[in-house]
């Protein structure tokens, strides 16, 4: 007999039970917002008469994500809970191999029907912007030892996706690069990639972006656009020469370890002068009778810890203004990569094929992109929260499904019932728009 520290039995049952009710809500969510019409419609069809559909590939891929899967290996997780998929009316599911090879076989025409549904749900999340429309770009490196993969700067083999983000995080595209493709690299290119993803009428009033894109023709095509940028400078040395003509008398007080000031600079192929916002931060100093002693790349190192420095064409907003809108890069940008990469878990790529990864990176985007609107008919206490902690306190919830008189009813504790009823009442509602 098997000892125990707690005296309770467990035993077998065959009653239908999930741990994932609050994913059966989300999937019913997904079918209202016609996922299964745009899979169909937009992704390469199965050569087959009896071969899977594209939706069957991608519902239960986007669902793993949500639950938290990592590897396509978790797709059996959705295949054996049967009272989520009895509720979802999921017939079919391909195994992880097949998930694989449909992956590798239609890459950049899987990659290109995945843009064209994100740009269908874009105006979706639109219409809850009332401010001005600003274009965050920003490079990400995921390490992944596939015997294809490129070595990066970052000293690892692996991709460098460029990923495109709009007010609150929304992915409005992706360019899924080799590892060993410089940040910098066609910036542009994809900025103008970003514009082509907006509906008719819209334009974007701001750019913020990293030094890989302090970039003369960016800024001139910012300037020709009427696009307001604010793009972290790249250090050389004319721009330290600036730094030092400026007067002491001319820093201000930021905050307790930082000062401010600005000059006007220019690039050589610039076609306009801008502002350079200059942020001194307060670091212990050199010894000035040592400086005669360090090298030069060693002084240009130490004057790079100091200072900072933010590019910018908006000649209205103060130099606080734009350096406070600058920093929101943090939270718009770089905060959403991190839940991209490690909520949705796309630092996990599963293939030694590039175009493959990319295809299964914008089932991740998609996927994300969807969690940010199905967060819009939560209630507000739990919009502000990752998908980890939606998956603590809506996706687990456990619950039983049985069949009665034609019925299908889902059984949870009673705390629930009124949360999971609204979700359901906001989401039909949101199918009708």
């Amino acid at each position: 007999m098997t000892q125990t520290i707690l005296n309770f039995k467990l035993q077998s049952t065959n009653e239908k039970l999930t741990p994932r009710t609050g994913i059966a809500i989300l999937g019913e969510y997904l079918k209202g917002m016609n996922l299964e019409r745009l899979c169909n419609d937009n992704l390469p069809k199965a050569k087959r008469s009896n071969g899977y559909s594209a939706f069957e590939f991608i519902y239960p891929l986007i669902l793993m994500l949500h639950s938290g899967g990592r590897f396509l290996d978790d797709i059996r997780e959705i295949k054996v809970d049967l009272a989520l998929t009895r509720l979802l009316k999921i017939k079919n599911i391909p195994t992880a191999s097949a998930i694989s090879k449909y992956l590798v076989k239609h890459g950049i025409n899987g990659e290109d029907g995945m843009r064209k549904i994100n740009k269908k749900y874009l105006p979706k999340y639109l219409k809850n912007i009332d401010e001005e429309l600003i274009l965050d770009i920003d490079a990400t490196f995921i390490e992944a030892h596939k015997n294809t993969a490129k070595w990066s700067y970052k000293d690892a083999p692996g991709y460098m996706p460029m990923i495109g983000h709009i007010n609150g995080g929304y992915v409005i595209d992706i360019d899924f690069r080799e590892g060993n493709e410089a940040p910098a690299s066609r910036n542009l290119e994809f900025i103008k990639q970003c514009e082509l993803q907006l509906p008719i009428g819209k334009k974007f009033n701001r750019f913020r972006a990293d030094s890989a894109s302090y970039q003369a023709d960016i800024f001139n095509y910012c300037e020709k656009k009427n696009i307001l940028f604010t793009v972290t400078a790249k250090k050389n040395k004319n721009v330290f020469e600036s730094i030092k003509r400026i007067k002491d008398e001319a820093w201000q007080s930021f905050s307790k370890r930082e000062k401010i000031a600005e000059f006007t600079h220019t690039m050589q192929d610039t076609n306009n002068a801008f502002r350079m916002i200059v942020i001194k931060k307060d670091i212990t100093p050199t010894l000035p009778h040592l400086e005669g002693y360090i090298s030069d790349e060693v002084m240009m190192q130490y004057q790079d810890e100091i200072y900072y420095c933010i590019a910018t064409n908006d000649n209205d907003l103060t130099s606080e203004e734009i350096i406070k809108l600058h920093r929101q890069r943090a939270q718009t940008s770089e905060n959403k990569i991190k839940e991209l990469k490690n909520g949705f878990n796309m630092s996990y790529l599963p293939s030694s094929n590039l175009e493959a990864n990319a295809f299964y990176f914008y089932i991740g985007v998609v996927a994300y992109n969807l969690f940010l609107l199905f967060k819009k008919i939560l209630d507000k206490n739990l919009q502000k929260h990752t998908v980890k902690t939606i998956r603590y306190k809506l996706y687990n919830i456990a619950s039983k499904v049985i069949s009665h008189a034609r019925e299908v009813i889902v059984k949870v504790n009673e705390e629930f019932i009124q949360l999971l009823q609204v979700i359901r009442q906001r989401a039909y509602e949101e199918s009708l728009q």
